[in-house]
């Protein structure tokens, strides 16, 4: 008997050998609807595109619209004061009123005379529409707002933080993230004509420092604003770039001269006594090299004292609570943005003191 043939096994495929032999890939996992597209040990802290308003802000804004309310901001408003009080004035309607508490700064006189020329006194839109609701913008600090002691507010809209002694309204959008208030009213008001374009994207980019200041949104809204503005962003920066008067660079330079600095923690304090214009010697000390710089001045209405840090560093300390604590120091008070804060008081015989405290502080508490 014949035996019975054995049959031959097939060999596997040389592929199949190969997977074999190397050890085949585990399958993909497939990837969950919505599921994030950030690499591993990439950062995942969010990113905000855009500010939206509160609900109860808009539905304020729609219901105001076209009647007749008053838009006021700071003493001595500023670039993005005038800016967003302008835009937000002719968004409402004719029958909104733009009106100054006192004189704007040498800035915005200089960049925005046409939506200068047509505000109003604050104490004259009072008197002649006594009822109408008040619109504050980019500020809530009292010590900033006389014109305002004893007024109701209907709406804050603002980029500085609340602190106990702000002034408070029925509705506030406040947004200390922001880089200045110019980018939120544009926000609000979407689409610009070319002017309030321009005078919204002059704001944005005065109280950002140029951009030095800006979070992603700040950018987006100025990418949006350039779309409808009549002139290109080198343009505005060659407004914005303008020499100052000669008397201003004096004063600068001659903080400067007096500042002095120190290396303690990792970090290049520097700090400065001046007579006037604190906050562009912070920002000169900054652009020196400084980590972070404290500017003070007084006088006999009291001290003014201004801070700013490096913005890569605004994350690692509270500077607006830190010139808070400061504030209070001097009898008054103090708050700001992250990179950007100032204090006053009338205790101005404090202000080498305060100095001191507002750098010790800054060691103490950053992380």
């Amino acid at each position: 008997m014949k035996p019975k043939k054995r049959k031959a096994r097939k060999s596997p495929r040389p592929r199949a050998r190969a997977k074999k032999r190397l050890g085949a890939r585990p399958p993909r996992p497939k990837k969950k609807a919505g599921a994030s597209r950030i690499r591993p040990g990439a950062s995942r802290v969010p990113v905000t595109l855009s500010y939206s308003p509160p609900h109860p802000v808009l539905s304020a804004l729609r219901r105001l619209r076209g009647h007749r309310v008053i838009i006021t901001a700071h003493s001595l408003a500023d670039t993005d004061a005038v800016a967003s009080s302008a835009a937000l004035a002719e968004w409402l309607g004719p029958r909104a009123v733009h009106a100054l508490a006192d004189r704007a700064n040498s800035e915005a006189r200089r960049l925005l005379p046409d939506e200068l020329h047509a505000a109003l006194p604050f104490s004259q839109a009072r008197g002649r529409w006594p009822s109408a609701p008040i619109l504050l913008l980019d500020a809530n600090d009292p010590a900033l707002l006389p014109h305002l002691s004893g007024e109701r507010i209907e709406l804050i809209i603002d980029h500085h933080a609340i602190s106990a002694d702000s002034v408070r309204a029925r509705a506030e959008w406040v947004e200390p993230r922001a880089a200045s208030c110019s980018e939120l009213v544009a926000s609000i008001i979407g689409p610009a004509h070319p002017q309030a374009a321009r005078a919204l994207a002059l704001g944005i980019l005065s109280d950002s420092a140029q951009l030095l200041r800006a979070e992603p949104p700040t950018l987006r809204a100025l990418a949006s604003l350039l779309e409808h503005c009549d002139c290109t962003h080198e343009q505005l920066l060659e407004q914005l770039r303008q020499p100052a008067k000669p008397e201003s660079r004096a004063a600068v330079l001659e903080g400067l001269r007096q500042s002095a600095w120190r290396l303690e923690g990792g970090w290049l304090l520097a700090s400065s006594s001046v007579s006037s214009h604190e906050s562009h010697v912070a920002d000169a000390l900054i652009s020196a090299g400084a980590d972070a710089a404290f500017v003070g001045s007084a006088d006999a209405n009291g001290a003014r004292l201004s801070a700013r840090l490096r913005p890569r560093l605004a994350s690692r300390t509270d500077l607006p609570g830190l010139m808070r604590e400061v504030g209070r120091f001097l009898g008054g008070m103090g708050g700001g943005h992250p990179a950007a804060a100032g204090a006053r008081g009338p205790k101005g015989e404090r202000l080498g003191d305060a100095l001191i405290l507002a750098q010790r502080l800054l060691m103490q508490n950053k992380f």
